[in-house]
């Protein structure tokens, strides 16, 4: 009869935590309350007129782009960046000779460089009709095609990288290997490296009021230091 009893109270404990726990969780959820919600409830500078769903604007279950899993924005076409160069870069020897831009990072160019209409699916004919339908100037998030502003993307950063930075007395160095439970590498040029991914979290992220959009970390400098060994630039 006990055991009766503690199975019966076990489930009636189960059910209530199935009923509560999603009444008590926390209102920012996934993309819902970020910019990232192009939907009509969004609340950033750009929402569609009448779409309802939010994640299909980046996912779609079916008749996705082959570049990542379930993708179903229209790709950019664009390769004709300026991308960020300086004389302290290891990457590679001269703006001009930039890897071309890959992976995570291209597909968030395909919003944010301005060429694609935001509401242009690929599982759809018509696009989806937003208040603007591309990002200008004038709003939040648009990088346009001149990236040599930012820090470079589509980069390997491995060992290799790595040594090359640190045998420099004059310039920040590197850590290696990077082990963080929200900083990681992605896939870019047959290696792994920075995409803007490695940053940004599309879904949400950390950031608090003084960090990046979208940003892994809670502040700017905790980020920025998981790659950069800012102890190496004491004394110079």
């Amino acid at each position: 009869m006990t055991t009766t009893k503690n199975r019966i109270l076990f489930v009636l404990i189960f059910v209530c935590s199935m009923v509560l726990v999603p009444l008590l969780a926390p209102a920012e959820v996934g993309i819902k309350n970020t910019k990232h919600n192009l939907s009509v409830s969004g609340t950033g500078d750009v929402s569609a007129i009448t779409e309802k769903q939010i994640c299909k604007f980046c996912h779609t279950p079916h008749n996705a782009s082959p570049a990542v899993p379930l993708w179903n924005h229209v790709l950019t076409e664009e390769q004709d960046y300026i991308n960020y160069w300086s004389p302290t870069l290891k990457s590679y020897p001269s703006q001009g000779a930039a890897p071309p831009v890959d992976g995570f990072s291209r597909l968030c160019l395909s919003c944010h460089d301005g060429t694609v209409a935001l509401g242009a699916l690929i599982n759809r004919e018509e696009e989806i009709e937003t208040v603007p339908d591309i990002l200008t100037e004038s709003i939040s998030g648009y990088l346009g095609t001149d990236l040599s502003g930012g820090h470079p993307i589509s980069i390997v950063f491995d060992s290799a990288l790595a040594n090359l930075r640190n045998a420099d007395p004059n310039i920040m160095h590197l850590n290696w290997p990077i082990n963080d439970p929200d900083v990681k590498l992605y896939s870019t040029q047959n290696g792994f490296g920075v995409q803007c991914t490695c940053c940004h979290d599309p879904h949400g992220g950390k950031g608090g009021a003084e960090a990046p959009p979208f940003w892994r970390k809670t502040t700017y400098d905790e980020l920025c230091l998981v790659c950069h060994d800012i102890i190496s630039t004491i004394g110079h």
